[in-house]
């Protein structure tokens, strides 16, 4: 779907507000901003402050090309219809409050629309919230222009090093079968599809006990090797829907793997357990396994096998921020046990894949096992439907490298490729069971900022998620509530989760991106959405955050600001587009009434839909 040039002028309209030129008292301000780089390179950060982003057209291409590939068509369609509303002056009115196109409006006046819709009702907030997360996200990871000037080095520095070089011949090499232009058939015992925790230990268990397996991954395989760690072309290869997955009001940013290894190759190394409430409470609907011994045995040889344990943690900035904060505020705060066999594993691009080979991932671990026990591999395989007869699975039917047929018959198959696509595969091969798709677990997340402008946290080195705070896990008192972790701070996860305020401001939060500290709140959530598909039998995300969870992310935000604010912020952020960023007092700040009465308006303000930055990392399981 073509863009015409009216949309183009509206898109470049977009661009030149939210990354834009700034005048001279801006400028100005710019350069007074407390961060270590304004000193470093004062004439990179001026010519930064005069960088209007509508100029580039390499930008405008690939921003239309991304909407293009990463989003079906009826969603094209809405995006489309939106930009043509900002080009025509009747429209463009009920949308601005202005009578002329949105891009005949002056810079200033396109700020002041766009910061009305951040506090405005929830159709505003969509549009804010989805255009200045699309706009951002694709610009600070598709250029590196700038990276030299806010301090951020872009890939690892050490990608390419002794601590890859030196590990190269441990990593495991895999072959995949090969389909020809006119298709293939073939025969297993067993066909596992999907490729990450759950087909992984599943493919590995079922090999090694004598049986012929086939494990299909949708995405593809990258060696060590061939991981670049560049933000933009991870998000490509790794990610569901090139990382710009979306539920369906397109109010939670969803990152999902997409890739051999599923999960494992993309998340972090932490390693909880199963808490024994979770266990508890499943017990006590008839799930009396989740408290058996046979359960237990079964996470001890998994913990095993990934070399799960607390012995090699090395704490980064951001982990030792969380640490401070919650003793000086008198939370709880723990080690996360990590999946790293013992290395000590310093890596912040982690969620890009793992270059170096230290987290135990399928990748590193089950997958070999089943490869070494005789199992096969397809890659980039897109399973059609399930082949059943007399009610019994039979096989698959995919699709390879996206024109290739492929039928595999088998005795047994095992549909393990996630919350998100297996119930859309279960729904697609014909499965009427009205439960399939249904109680959808997402564990909405959103982030936290503190600012420390004497410290150089550098928020995306070192090893990312090694310490966890409990304090707001029981919110209800029915043990929902939220987890308070640390997270990688690339420039992806500043843009998405510190809304933007302003052209200066955001501008002014990439140059401190060095002094950032981000806390991650993650909730249980009690009230699950579900998985329907489309005409195309493309899996549809059905998720709001209830009120219940809501209050439960609403705690873990508080918590989060007063951690920061205990381990000595000069400011913190929420995520919340109606709430302003809060310099706390020098003394004693948790007895100042301004930030008694901040944490009231932060608890008032809530995370209704759209009126904050929220995520999820974890799809954690569908009926």
């Amino acid at each position: 779907m073509a863009f015409n040039d009216e949309q183009i002028k509206v898109i470049k309209a977009f661009c030149g507000t939210l990354i834009a030129k700034l005048d001279d008292l801006e400028t100005e301000a710019l350069l007074k901003t407390k961060a270590n780089v304004i000193k470093k390179h004062p004439s990179k950060v001026l010519k930064f402050s005069k960088f209007d982003l509508s100029e580039n057209e390499d930008f405008i291409k690939i921003f239309t090309d991304k909407l293009v590939k990463c989003f079906p068509r009826d969603k094209l369609v809405q995006i489309n219809l939106i930009f043509n509303f900002f080009a025509k002056s009747s429209t463009s009115l009920l949308l601005t409050g202005y009578f002329k196109p949105f891009y005949e409006l002056d810079r200033k006046q396109r700020e002041f629309v766009l910061q009305k819709w951040s506090k405005g009702f929830k159709f505003y907030r969509n549009i804010f919230s989805a255009l200045t997360i699309l706009f951002n996200v694709i610009y600070w990871t598709s250029f590196d222009k700038y990276f030299e000037t806010i301090g951020y080095p872009g890939p690892d520095p050490e990608a390419n090093g002794e601590k890859f070089t030196s590990k190269i011949n441990s990593f495991p090499n895999y072959e995949f079968i090969q389909v020809p232009p006119e298709g293939l058939e073939l025969q297993f015992d067993v066909v596992v599809i999907g490729s990450g925790a759950g087909g992984g230990v599943v493919s590995a268990q079922l090999a090694k006990a004598g049986y012929n397996v086939l494990v299909i991954e949708k995405g593809k395989y990258y060696h060590q090797n061939e991981l670049s760690l560049k933000q933009a072309e991870s998000l490509d290869n790794l990610y569901e829907s090139n990382g710009f997955l979306f539920n369906e009001d397109k109010t939670m940013y969803i990152l999902s793997a997409s890739t051999f290894g599923g999960g494992t190759t993309i998340n972090y190394s932490a390693s909880l357990k199963l808490p024994h409430y979770v266990r508890k409470e499943w017990a006590a609907q008839g799930l009396t396994y989740f408290l058996s011994d046979e359960f237990n045995e079964s996470i001890e040889a998994v913990e095993k096998r990934m070399g799960v344990s607390s012995d090699a943690i090395i704490h980064n900035e951001n982990n030792k921020i969380l640490i401070e904060g919650c003793k000086k505020f008198g939370y709880h705060c723990g080690n996360i046990p990590q999946n790293t066999a013992g290395y000590h594993h310093q890596c912040g691009w982690c969620t890009f894949g793992c270059k170096y080979g230290e987290k135990q991932g399928s990748l590193m671990t089950w997958l070999r096992d089943a490869r070494d026990a005789g199992a096969k591999f397809i890659d980039n395989c897109y399973v059609e439907n399930i082949l059943i007869k007399n009610r019994k699975a039979v096989g698959v039917k995919a699709i390879v490298n996206g024109n290739r047929a492929l039928i595999i018959h088998s005795k047994k198959v095992i549909v393990s490729c996630g919350a998100i696509h297996s119930p859309a595969l279960l729904r697609r091969s014909g499965l009427k069971n009205k439960n399939i798709g249904k109680n959808l677990y997402l564990h909405p997340l959103t982030m936290v900022t503190g600012f420390f402008p004497d410290k150089e946290i550098n928020p995306y080195s070192g090893s990312i998620m090694t310490s966890v705070s409990d304090a707001v896990e029981n919110v209800d008192g029915d043990n929902y509530g939220a987890k308070i972790e640390t997270s990688t701070f690339h420039p992806l996860f500043l843009v998405t989760f510190l809304p933007w305020r302003s052209a200066l401001n955001h501008k002014q939060r990439m140059l401190q991106i060095n002094h950032f500290s981000s806390m991650l709140i993650i909730s249980r959530d009690k009230i699950p959405g579900k998985i329907t598909i489309d005409s195309n039998g493309r899996p549809r995300i059905h998720y709001s955050i209830s009120n219940h969870d809501s209050k439960s992310i609403v705690e873990g935000i508080i918590a989060g600001l007063n951690i920061h604010v205990a381990a000595g912020a000069k400011t913190v952020m929420t995520p919340q587009f109606a709430i302003e960023e809060f310099e706390p007092a020098e003394k004693d700040p948790f007895n100042d009434p301004r930030y008694k009465k901040y944490i009231e308006k932060v608890r008032e303000i809530g995370v209704e839909e759209n009126a904050s930055s929220i995520g999820s990392a974890h799809q954690m399981g569908t009926w």
